[in-house]
């Protein structure tokens, strides 16, 4: 279980998913989990960056998978995910196409998580505008008003991204729960060299200004098809890519996973807190 400091907050929209029957006492349901997403999901590390979709074996859902005893595990997060990814479109990787990945979702599946749009909002980019090259400088990407309007964009692309994807899947795991993954954990009150080279207010802006509304588009359109928001900003507070125990890689990584991703401990940590945020009548272990 996941400690006090970074319980889960969740929010299930109206009109979830039907509550799924509870197995009776001694008995073990069988429980199917589909993970879908961007390199978020996928995890890549320096070992695993140019196979296929550079998936690596301690990304969140691999752990969840086993937090959660799910009989039935299926990965298909891909690095470089759009939203067109999910539902339509093959994706185009070191070893050729790969189908879109609603195709391993199955009517009866269980459990589907989702980290997508990040690629639509045009995340990592808009994040590098605020890098200032040398200590001391300061970019001012918080006044620009080509990245205030690139933030703009970006977040109408988000939400029509993730819309779509969720009505996709929605409608073809109608019965199963699904968790939509929070975006942030890099940046903290302040930036810092080499890790997250940008001034301390560009920092905080691309967390107040982009990020926290980045969630909020997350956290509103997950309940519009009754998924379940799991918020990670706010409950890995203290282990930004700036923190003495960081949980996250900045700009420049110091560990084998790549920039603006989270590391082993920050895998841990997400899926603790969304094996926590799962409704319990999904029949998991705890």
């Amino acid at each position: 279980m996941v400690t006090a400091a970074i319980a889960m907050s969740v929010v299930v929209g109206l009109g979830a998913a039907p509550a799924l029957a509870a197995p009776s006492a001694g008995e073990r349901r069988s429980l199917s989990y589909v993970a879908l997403g961007d390199s978020r999901a996928a995890s890549p590390t320096t070992l695993t960056q140019f196979q296929g979709c550079s998936r690596s074996e301690t990304a969140y859902p691999n752990l969840l998978a086993k937090t959660i005893g799910a009989t039935s595990f299926r990965t298909v997060a891909c690095v470089g995910a759009r939203g067109e990814n999910i539902t339509t479109a093959p994706q185009l990787r070191f070893d050729g196409f790969h189908p879109p990945q609603i195709e391993a979702v199955r009517p009866d599946t269980d459990l589907i998580t989702i980290s997508i749009g990040a690629n639509d909002a045009n995340w990592g980019n808009l994040s590098r505008w605020c890098i200032a090259p040398i200590q001391g400088m300061d970019s001012r990407c918080r006044t620009n008003p080509f990245y205030v309007t690139g933030i703009h964009d970006g977040l109408r692309a988000l939400e029509a991204s993730v819309d779509s994807s969720l009505r996709a899947v929605r409608k073809r795991a109608p019965k199963a729960v699904i968790a939509v993954i929070g975006q942030g954990g890099y940046f903290g009150d302040r930036g810092c060299y080499p890790a997250n080279p940008a001034s301390d207010a560009d920092i905080r802006f691309i967390r107040n200004s982009f990020l926290a509304r980045y969630n909020t588009i997350l956290e509103k359109v997950s309940g519009r098809h009754g998924a379940v928001f799991v918020d990670i900003q706010n409950r890995v507070v203290g282990h930004d890519a700036c923190s003495g125990d960081k949980w996250f890689e900045g700009f420049v990584p110091t560990s084998i996973y790549l920039g603006f991703h989270q590391n082993l401990k920050g895998n841990e940590a997400m899926a603790r807190l969304i094996a926590d945020a799962l409704p319990e009548d999904l029949g998991i272990s705890r």
